[in-house]
């Protein structure tokens, strides 16, 4: 055991007392409901002098001194008088009851070294106080997701007022976001990254509350079903955690309504003792989370992908202090020798590591896993699991979802569900053996299904019925503010988006070679620029920009999900995909139209003003873009998008006006809707002239008829198609009008999008 360690004292789940210990400084006290007593725990079932806590250079020792209700160390009840040794993370319960919880955490930061009224014992020499990474900072906090100079605390007449320096990842007052200059008194909470603040209190870390504390969740879905009923738990900080259970107990259910991703539908989740739904906020940047599917871009090498995401998710920090932290992380998780290995090249297990490297990099105080021993090879597991308790004696707790029995012989602490989504067992994993009296995971698993459930969930709803449970001072509702600026984050999301695009080669290529093809192929067939012409032009336009797009944002939903559970904005992200696709479309339609130009240099009618005729394409191919991510915004899998591409596209060549004439009215109403029928108008507007083969009256023969290539108003041709009604319409006929629609269906698709993403937010973020 380490000598530099915290002794946290929790009563009814609320952090009363932290004791620090360090190297060569030894004590011991008496904790008790005795006036006495060093900790005092005003609780009718706690003795008067209940045990001894001694540490020495042999360790740390709890004595229990002949209590009445007794002591329990991981679970089991300890002799009287009897010295037990405790390491970190063991957990010590004074009675039965789970009221009273004593946690050893190791030291997390140098800031735990500062005492009570740090900044009112600075600020009574100066007037200012900084607050941030760098090391000429009066108050140093330690860590890449705060700025070398995120705050400045200053005196002013009436008091005090902070001011945030442009920090990237923000100060929270009371557990509100604060942009600028703000006052605040003496007593107000502060929080800037993982640790808490106030210039009368103390510096600390929120990790010394428990990290978790549910009360009374319940998950109810659409049909009625329930996922999870009235859940208890208290998870303390800096352990390894599992959620097991028989399949379909609830384990995600459980693991999304406590990390935020899916929130319950009753109950209250506290993280370090704030409210999960009113603090998400602030909550958020301490969360890390991965999920089943991969949360990375196949396409990007392992650096390339830790680098974009820290880029996103970090500071203001350097492209040496990133380098150094990806390298750090990836040697923590054991795969630094495949740092230049495309993503799209390692195995499930590695591809999950890297997963778990994207959210070490801006050290999360919680880490979420959903499933994360599955894809791994068996060889790997206990390497794997040896990196996840490394990583909670370090300070991050980690909770995980698991089915493998064998993964609980890594574990601090274990949560086991019946099948009916209620709570069966909440403790450590070194007691689960006696309390069901089992030798092994199976055999919970196996009393945990049908009518034996019944019996374990009451059990444990009894032992805890005895409990008060945590009343915390709810903060109120946050608005959302972006952490990061809307620029930064576009120009950085537009980068990592360019280079996973031009790194897929294969669709890259494939993408490059449309527009020749097409090109090429109304080269071959047409030997004069006919009618067909600008309307094959305009279904190449929309089929560019949707074909592009579709696809663009279900491929990467996961990926979306839980960056914007951290941090990202939804704009920046909409206009980095528009910017990316809309370069490739401009591309294209540049390709396209000078093989047309050229090929028809020296026909009868000519291609005309082509460089009007490339604007006005890379202009419907934009808008087709924007409705293709529309499309991709809404669809659920990539395979529904290949089935609702036809769909939409069918009707833009149907509705156009060539194909046939339009002599309804209700028909001229729906063509207005799609992009095609004013984007081929443009193009005929464009053209002018086309050349059509007509029918005339044989000269020499008034009975019959012969066919003749004739120069016709391209415009004229188009909208005898329509129906008589499109007259009616002011301008008809025109670009003006053309261009005015499309505008429209470009800003209506923008808006359409953010909602369309807005809506798949868990919480109001």
């Amino acid at each position: 055991m380490t000598n530099n360690f915290k002794i946290l004292f929790y009563h009814k789940n609320t952090l009363i007392k932290k004791i620090g210990a360090k190297s060569g400084v030894y004590f011991n006290f008496i904790v008790g409901s005795s006036s006495s007593s060093k900790v005092i725990i005003d609780e009718n079932s706690i003795s008067a002098e209940h045990i001894q806590i001694i540490f020495s250079k042999e360790g740390l020792f709890i004595q229990d001194l002949n209590s009445l209700n007794g002591t329990y160390v991981n679970g089991k009840k300890i002799k009287a008088l009897e010295l037990v040794k405790i390491d970190l993370n063991d957990r010590i319960n004074l009675t039965k009851s789970e009221n009273i919880l004593i946690n050893i955490v190791q030291f997390s930061s140098t800031t735990e070294s500062l005492n009570d009224g740090a900044l009112e014992n600075i600020l009574s020499k100066k007037n200012s106080v900084t607050i941030g990474r760098s090391k000429n900072c009066d108050i140093v906090l330690e860590s890449h997701s705060i700025s070398r100079h995120h705050a400045t605390i200053e005196k002013i007449q009436n008091g005090y007022q902070i001011i945030d320096n442009n920090s990237l990842n923000g100060i929270f007052i009371n557990g509100r976001r604060i942009k600028g200059t703000v006052e605040i008194s003496s007593t107000d909470v502060i929080f800037i990254g993982k640790h808490k603040l106030s210039i009368k209190g103390d510096i600390s870390n929120i990790s010394d509350q428990l990290a978790v504390y549910a009360k009374g969740i319940e998950k109810v879905y659409r049909n009625g079903v329930k996922g999870l009923k009235s859940v208890d738990l208290a998870i303390p900080s800096n352990t390894l955690l599992a959620i097991m259970g028989p399949s379909g107990c609830g384990k995600s259910t459980l693991l999304k309504a406590l990390n935020g991703d899916s929130p319950p539908t009753k109950g209250k989740v506290f993280l370090y003792n704030l409210e999960l739904t009113q603090n998400y906020e602030y909550l958020k940047t301490q969360i890390g989370y991965v999920p089943q599917d991969d949360i990375i871009h196949s396409q990007l090498t392992v650096y390339q992908c830790l680098y974009y995401s820290a880029k996103l998710r970090l500071c203001d920090a350097s492209n040496d202090s990133i380098s150094k932290k990806i390298n750090q992380v990836l040697n923590e998780l054991q795969i630094f020798e495949k740092k230049d290995n495309y993503i799209s090249e390692l195995s499930g297990g590695q591809r999950k590591r890297v997963s778990i490297a994207v959210e070490l990099l801006s050290d999360p105080s919680l880490l979420f896993l959903d499933e994360p021993t599955s894809p791994l090879d068996p060889s790997v597991i206990d390497d794997f699991l040896q990196i996840l308790k490394n990583l909670s004696k370090k300070g991050t707790t980690v909770i995980m979802v698991t089915h493998k029995p064998e993964d609980l012989e890594y574990m601090d602490e274990v949560v086991f569900l019946s099948t009916n989504g209620e709570m069966a067992y909440n403790g450590p994993a070194k007691a689960y053996k006696t309390y069901f009296n089992v030798q092994s995971p199976v055999a919970v698993f196996q009393q945990l299904i049908g009518k034996n459930a019944k019996f374990w969930v009451d059990k444990f709803s009894e032992g805890r019925s005895q409990q008060d449970f945590l009343n915390s001072k709810e903060s109120k509702g946050i608005k959302n503010q972006s952490d990061k600026s809307a620029l930064y984050q576009f120009y950085w999301l537009f980068i990592r988006y360019f280079k996973i695009k031009t790194q897929d080669k294969g669709n890259f290529k494939l993408m490059l070679v449309q527009a020749p093809i097409i090109a090429v192929l109304i080269c071959l067939i047409f030997s004069d620029v006919s009618g067909a012409i600008p309307f094959i032009t305009s279904i190449a336009a929309v089929w560019f920009g949707v074909n592009n797009s579709a696809k663009e944002v279900v491929s990467e939903l996961s990926i979306y999900k839980r960056e914007r559970m951290y941090n990202l904005s939804i704009f920046p992200y909409i206009f980095s995909k528009i910017t990316v696709l809309c370069l490739f479309s401009i591309i294209q339609s540049a390709v396209y139209i000078s093989i047309l130009f050229f090929r028809f240099q020296g026909s009868k009618i000519l291609f005309e003003n082509p460089l009007q005729a490339f604007l006005w394409m890379s202009f419907v191919a934009i808008v087709s873009t924007l409705f293709g991510l529309v499309i991709s915004s809404f669809a659920n899998s990539t395979e529904k998008v290949m089935t609702i591409i036809p769909i939409v596209l069918i009707p833009q060549i149907m509705l156009a006006g060539l194909i046939t004439k339009i002599n309804s009215f209700v028909v001229e109403l729906i063509s207005y809707l799609t992009i095609s029928r004013w984007s081929t108008e443009g193009f005929n507007i464009i053209q002018k002239k086309i050349l059509e083969t007509v029918s005339i009256i044989d000269p020499t023969d008034p009975s019959k008829t012969i066919s003749e290539k004739k120069e016709l108003d391209a415009l004229k041709v188009l909208n005898d198609q329509f129906h008589t009604s499109y007259q009616d319409i002011p301008m008809n006929g025109t670009l003006i009008l053309d261009s005015f629609v499309l505008v429209f269906m470009a800003v209506l698709f923008t808006f359409t999008i953010y909602y369309s993403l807005k809506s798949k937010d868990p919480l109001n973020i």
